[in-house]
């Protein structure tokens, strides 16, 4: 991805070149990151980047859209030199059973065997399974293989940096859980919780769980998301699809770093600054506050190494939301925008490089406040929207 090592353009066409990538169609979850308002004209594709579009507006203005993490990747163009497409994790089956996504950063392929990536920097990760595996159900960037024991499944998750694999309970189990392991690199491996749980989640049905994504580069990548937790003493999960903030029992305790590249913003006037994440679960749906921070000076880097104990202070509160989504159809998931207008003001009259905010719930010993976002490397990926007269 933009913020790891591997999502150069040179690999991403040598993937292509393997056959391995369709036309892209952006994931419905996700609106194609090249989208203008009507009225909109895009600029060159030298605006264009991974992880960034820009347009010009009608009336001149422009319209800088940053993600935490790429939407988009180039492949080989029919007329010569490459083209961007958008990332899209669909799983499908190709014409030679196997199954892949429709467009994504690394060499993703799930198989009889299990699921297998290669990154496009270099290196690889793999389950494999020691029978042949039955066909799965797909369902966007999900595929369930039932019954891979008595009473169990093997979820796979495709994910912008891998993958994620999980065994959850699929009826009435008859014998212990398989293990699962991972062959290969892997970014994180969840760390156990004091109560045999994963301590990831409040209600974690995976009695097994893998993430194998690629390593992200460097101290202080950019862009980048992670979330640290009480719970998770020494893993980075920067690999996971979810951001997680608030609290699933009044003691464990979750908060998230978004970092965007915003240097282009330096000494530009700006009109209007929304941060959108998208709310894929909450506790309840009793509206619970949450909010957005600026770290304080001199923080430290934000990037694979950030754990709890480790965070930097970050006291100032920017914005506050009370938007609560996920847990039924009555608040069902979807984007939630704030207003980060003054922060990014700041950021643009400072010459600031990478603009950073931490997300977090207001009250963190309120077992309601637990909510889980999508991060760079979900379907969701979260983006800042500047305006700029």
């Amino acid at each position: 991805m933009s913020r790891r090592a591997a999502t150069a353009a040179t690999a991403l066409l040598a993937t292509s070149l393997l056959g391995l990538l369709s036309p892209g169609v952006a994931s419905a979850a996700t609106p194609p990151p090249t989208a203008t308002p009507p009225a909109g004209t895009p600029l060159t594709e030298d605006a264009t980047t991974a992880s960034s579009d820009t347009v010009v507006r009608a009336d001149g203005a422009r319209t800088l859209t940053l993600y935490s993490g790429p939407v988009r990747m180039q492949r080989p163009a029919a007329s010569g030199g490459a083209e961007w497409v958008p990332v899209d994790l669909t799983l499908r089956t190709d014409p030679d059973g196997v199954v892949r996504p429709v467009a994504g950063p690394h060499d993703l392929t799930l198989t009889p065997t299990g699921p297998s990536v290669r990154y496009a920097g270099g290196g690889s990760a793999a389950v494999v399974w020691p029978t042949a595996l039955p066909a799965p159900r797909l369902a966007a960037n999900r595929a369930v293989y039932p019954q891979v024991a008595p009473g169990w499944s093997l979820d796979v998750e495709a994910t912008r940096a891998g993958f994620v694999a999980s065994i959850r309970k699929d009826g009435t189990p008859t014998g212990p859980a398989p293990a699962l392991a991972l062959r290969g690199a892997a970014e994180a491996v969840p760390d156990p919780a004091l109560d045999g749980r994963t301590g990831m989640t409040e209600a974690e049905s995976a009695v097994s769980r893998v993430v194998a994504a690629e390593k992200p580069a460097g101290a202080a990548p950019v862009p980048f998301d992670t979330t640290v937790q009480t719970t998770i003493r020494n893993t980075d999960t920067s690999g996971e699809p979810e951001l997680r903030i608030g609290s699933y029992d009044g003691v464990a305790v979750a908060r998230s770093y978004l970092t965007w590249d915003v240097a282009q913003l330096a000494g530009k006037p700006i009109g209007s600054a929304t941060l959108e994440v998208f709310q894929g679960w909450s506790a309840s749906c009793k509206a619970r506050a949450w909010e957005v921070r600026s770290l304080n000076p001199g923080a430290g880097p934000i990037g694979p190494a950030l754990r709890w104990a480790n965070q930097p202070a970050a006291d100032a509160v920017r914005a506050t939301s009370t938007d609560t989504r996920g847990n039924n159809a009555a608040c069902a998931p979807g984007w939630t925008s704030v207003d980060v207008t003054p922060l990014v003001k700041e950021w643009a009259a400072a010459g600031t490089t990478a603009g950073t905010v931490q997300l977090r719930a207001t009250d963190e010993k309120d077992p309601l406040s637990w909510k889980r976002f999508g991060s760079a490397e979900s379907p969701n990926v979260p983006r800042l929207t500047v305006t700029m007269p």
